[in-house]
């Protein structure tokens, strides 16, 4: 049954298009890569079943092709022959032909292949041998002889289904010339971008209606190698930028990197990438159409099929039974037998028998003075009793060979720092690894003795480094044994560039350590531990330590919290964390940092939890809005909220934009005060309140939109809807939603400001103003359990009317922690709420890596607009007071650009500081992210003056000038404050005249309450706000610093 859904879930509907059917054409792409050896879906190394395999694709593929005959096209992304004990021992132990997992593809019908980087760790005869054997085509367009230009492999292959034309060509990371320089021979790789416009160009040459690449190459993840003369590690990303005219693919299925990918649409390329280990497969639904020339596709759409528990193919598996028995019979060969403490598990904490043993093998095997080895899987070591091959294979799963090198004690220490940068600088309660370094590249050294000092920066922590209790020179001469990944400079280990090879004998490590285990016999702790490094301070030791044990599980114990409440508002498009003013310069928040706050805090109270959100999540970030809100509703998805209020920014994409976004959220968009204009009709879309279950628990969330939301978004985008008073909205709803929960909560898209600091505990109601806190005096006290608020971007922490209300910042700088906790009494048990708003540093938890990939994702789409570099500012340019230079240089930008007489912006639309230094576009586009067009009124002096009352109506200027100097008297009642109104020429505003007034079209359409402002005559300027700014900064001379003259005085001449 469940490959039964999984297939249909990937079906294309079965009735043709409306055209005749042989103007139409279907074709399906089903990929795999990185397979690794899983022909079977076995574990040799601990000899049990596993899932993924091809013998269940096997069973998918067999569907696919009955479902759409003709139409199947059967592709792999490379590293098919190493990666496990199977594809090992056909490899340099068995060399049956063809070898079984070539066979494998052959028995699946695969069409095409490109070779991937493993493919080259037995050597070129053994690649020549095993691709020789295939049915399939194996591709390649940058995989040449010698310095030469004949390839390897063919550019590509034509494959036709359906009448269709598919040209698919392949690409391997260049990283080969690093890894395996010493098994390619003759072979040459090179860089992608350098080889690819031309494999494209043979593509369209060749007449193809499809062009597919396999690329076994990460998407555009960091090098681990010095890409200078190579090229980079990851580079897939770089074909859909392929200069013009040269074509570009319609498809590429991605390898190399083990991540997963459904669909990442760049420049209207798609990529795909299936996990590794077949544990999915990608199946791509290509629709084209005929035309005169050819087919051209009309549509892509790719899915990922799980494979985890689809069951294999019996045929399949009877084919390669006998192989399989071979190698596990192999894999059990006893070696020796190994007493108490081999444990692979906190070898990158302190120094262990393991890696001693490991180190001590390859020093004596290559006559070294020093070994380097990694602990490269910390479940695995060797079992206290009998050890077998399968054993070995668990504590060294690499294809390495042995080689040693001639390294100064300067190179020492540079690799010792490398190694250590695996660690962060220790913080007590943060987090102590750094995971941007996999663990595979943590290295330790044997035959010196050194300490890691984690109290230090990158780069400065070794201490007491010496050799035989001499402390080493930078002169000091050594033999270093390692393995052929390192020493060929894999894992960034640059200094070891040009170091003398002294041993190479194409030795396997793995095979090294079986035989000294076979001589051996009996492996002890005494003979293998020879302590050499550590870590300090002690603490810090501890904190590694706790980082690599096991969680216990959990148990449930009882607890006085009924429910946990946690909420964010604003996120405004957050993804990155970012650093603010009270922070002291360490990041804060961010999507991947919050998931693991979120989901700490959740476990920490033991009770039911709920995730809410405030409103306004996706306006203000390049990566969102270029996106128009996509990547924020997926992070949120991530995060697991499950309620938000709707924020007057949700509107600022039309009402069709947010319908599609609330379409992809996992949880409920809530307002309860959203009707037509006759107040009568609410709209489908904006629910009032939802039900939440937890445990048992039921938690009613009503929801309510910022009643000012007309004023505060695009007009026009609203048109047609009333967002009505929220106090009133919320007692017609409140009989329903109390009757439906044990919990009434408001999520509400309304604010206010508080004075004091409320994070650690509520405030006074008296410390506290405005709409929200006026709201909660407008229903009964304690009818409503907890009111979360959010618009102002403020700290909120207080109690009105029985009510506690609370707002978390802003962006992703703060959760709202609210619990319900049962207390016991002399009079009994009674509930009290506590609320506090935690900070959540960014530095003091792992970073959720699916969130890490998925921002990556995002901005690398994002990043050719936003890196690029506009201008240079001699200071920073901050929004404090009630006038500040940023909003001066905005307002002299549009009033230059319009060429207008008097140009007015509203604060609210300059929504971040700008740093001193560098500028790009995208620092530029988060100090005005709305892209409002700018508009030339012609307005009277009349209407001027009443614009700028309304700026003035607040307890200071809420807008910034260019072109005139305003004198206002704040004691005055709103609407008669201006007192009097110079222009630049030296005149006076004549209420009779008339005047060009420069203004964002959300300021002329009547938004921000400017509503004089609608119906007079206007012309387009043919720019956005932020591009005027643009315009405007690049005429002028950098470092550019804002203007300092005064455009508002109090009357009397003091601010």
């Amino acid at each position: 049954m469940y490959l039964l859904l999984a297939v249909l879930a990937v079906q294309q509907p079965v009735s043709p298009p409306s055209s005749p059917a042989s103007d139409t054409a279907h074709v399906v792409i089903v990929a795999t890569t990185d397979v690794h050896g899983r022909v079977l879906g076995w574990d040799y190394v601990r000899d049990a079943a596993a899932p993924g395999g091809l013998s269940r694709a096997a069973t998918v593929v067999e569907t696919l092709r009955a479902r759409y005959p003709d139409q199947v096209v059967l592709v792999d992304a490379g590293d098919l022959i190493e990666g496990n004990l199977f594809a090992g021992y056909f490899a340099d132990r068995d060399s049956q032909r063809p070898h079984p997992v070539v066979d494998a593809l052959n028995a699946m019908q695969y069409d095409v292949a490109t070779p991937g980087n493993h493919e080259f760790d037995f050597g070129p005869t053994v690649l020549a041998r095993t691709a020789g054997d295939a049915t399939y085509h194996y591709v390649s367009a940058n995989i040449f002889q010698g310095t030469s230009d004949t390839l390897v492999y063919p550019s590509h292959v034509i494959v036709t289904r359906a009448g269709v034309k598919i040209g698919i060509t392949g690409l391997t990371t260049p990283g080969v010339m690093v890894w395996s320089r010493g098994q390619l021979g003759r072979i040459r790789v090179r860089p992608i971008a350098e080889v690819a416009p031309l494999a494209m160009r043979r593509l369209d040459l060749a007449g193809v209606d499809l062009k597919v690449v396999l690329v076994h190459s990460g998407l555009n993840e960091p090098s681990s190698y010095d890409t200078t003369g190579v090229g980079p590690e990851n580079a897939a990303l770089g074909l859909a930028s392929i200069p013009l005219p040269a074509p570009r693919p319609d498809l590429v299925i991605v390898g190399h990197s083990h991540k997963e990918m459904r669909d990442y649409v760049v420049n209207g390329v798609h990529f795909v990438q299936p996990r590794n280990f077949a544990l999915s497969l990608a199946v791509v639904h290509v629709s084209l159409v005929k035309e005169p020339s050819g087919y051209r596709v009309v549509s892509i759409r790719p899915e990922l099929i799980p494979l985890a528990t689809v069951a294999e193919q019996p045929r399949f598996v009877r084919r390669f039974t006998a192989a399989h028995e071979r190698v596990r019979v192999w894999a059990a060969t006893p070696l020796g037998t190994a007493g108490p403490g081999f444990s692979a598990r906190y070898g990158r904490a302190e120094d262990t028998p393991l890696l001693d043993f490991i180190n001590d093998v390859q020093r004596r095997r290559a006559g070294a003075d020093l070994s380097a080895a990694a602990d490269f899987d910390l479940g695995a070591g060797l079992p206290e009793g009998e050890v077998r091959e399968r054993d070995v294979a668990g504590i060294y799963p690499y294809e390495n060979t042995l080689r040693a090198i001639r390294i100064s004690g300067n190179q020492l220490k540079a690799y010792l720092e490398q190694t250590a940068r695996y660690f962060r600088t220790y913080q007590p309660g943060a987090p102590p690894i750094n995971d941007s370094v996999p663990g595979f590249n943590f290295d330790v050294v044997s035959g010196v003795t050194y300490t890691i000092d984690l109290t230090a920066a990158p780069g400065q922590r070794i201490r007491g480094l010496a050799f035989r209790g001499r402390a080493v020179a930078p002169a000091d001469s050594f033999t270093l044994a390692l393995n052929s990944y390192r020493q060929s400079g894999g894992g960034g280990y640059t200094m070891l560039q040009g170091a003398r090879v002294v041993y190479d004998r194409g030795e396997s490590i793995r095979d090294l350590l079986a035989d000294e285990i076979r001589t051996r016999r009996l492996l002890t702790v005494q003979g293998a531990y020879s302590p050499s490094w550590s870590v300090g301070p002690a603490e810090a030791h501890a904190a590694l330590r706790q980082a690599f044990t096991p969680s216990a599980p959990t148990v449930p114990r009882p607890d006085s919290t009924l429910l946990r409440v946690l909420a964010i508002n604003d996120f405004h498009g957050a993804l990155e964390p970012q650093a603010w003013p009270w922070s002291d310069g360490r990041p804060v928040g961010g999507a991947a940092a919050l998931k693991p706050w979120l989901d700490s805090l959740a476990r920490a109270c033991y009770c039911n939890s709920v995730r809410l959100d405030a409103g306004d999540e996706m306006q203000g970030t390049p990566v969102s809005n270029f996106n128009f809100g996509r990547p924020v509703i997926a992070a949120l998805n991530a995060l697991g909220i499950d309620a938000a209020a709707i924020g007057n920014h949700e509107f600022d994409w039309t009402v069709d934009t947010l319908r599609a976004r609330m379409a992809e959220a996992h949880y409920h968009f809530l307002a309860a005060n959203i009707t037509d204009t006759a107040g009568t009709t609410r709209p489908a879309w904006a629910e009032p309140f939802s039900v939440i279950q937890r445990g048992g628990v039921r938690v009613a969330v009503i929801g309510l939109a910022l009643p000012a939301t007309p004023q505060t978004t695009s007009p026009r985008n609203v048109r047609g809807l009333a967002f009505g008073d929220g106090a009133r909205a919320v007692r017609r709803v409140l009989p329903q939603a109390r009757a439906a929960g044990d919990y009434v909560i408001v999520v509400a898209h309304v604010g206010a400001f508080c004075d004091g600091d409320g994070a650690a505990a509520p405030l006074g109601p008296a410390a506290c103003h405005g709409e929200i806190i006026d709201l909660a005096r407008g229903v009964d006290s304690g009818s409503v359990d907890l009111i979360v608020s959010g618009h102002t971007h403020s700290l909120v922490n207080t109690v009105v009317n029985g009510i506690p209300i609370v707002q978390a910042r802003s962006s992703g700088a703060g959760i709202a922690v609210v619990d319900f906790v049962r207390v016991s009494g002399a009079g009994g048990a009674r509930r009290e709420v506590r609320a506090r708003i935690e900070t959540p540093f960014a530095d003091r938890v792992r970073l959720d890596p699916a969130l890490v990939d998925a921002l990556r994702l995002s901005q690398a789409s994002v990043s050719v607009i936003t890196d690029r570099p506009v201008v240079r500012f001699g200071a920073e340019l901050r929004r404090t007071g009630a006038e500040y230079g940023l909003g001066r240089l905005i307002a002299d930008a549009q009033r230059n650009v319009a060429k207008a007489d008097v140009a007015l912006v509203n604060n609210g639309g300059i929504r971040a500081d700008v740093a001193a230094g560098l500028a790009t576009y995208g620092d530029l586009y988060r100090v005005e992210p709305f892209q409002n067009r700018l508009i030339r009124l012609a307005v009277s002096g009349k209407v001027l003056k009443q614009a700028l009352e309304h700026a003035l109506a607040g307890d200071g200027p809420d807008a910034h000038v260019a072109g005139i100097v305003v004198w206002y008297d704040p004691g005055k009642p709103p609407g008669r404050r201006v007192q009097r109104l110079r222009l630049a020429n030296g005149k006076d505003v004549d209420d009779g005249r008339t005047y060009t007034l420069a203004v964002g079209d959300f300021l002329a359409a009547g938004g921000s309450g400017y509503a004089m402002l609608q119906g007079a005559p206007s012309g387009e300027v043919g720019v956005t706000d932020l591009d005027a700014l643009i315009q405007y900064l690049a005429v002028l001379r950098q470092p550019i610093s804002a203007p300092d003259d005064r455009r508002f005085y109090r009357e009397g001449g003091s601010r």
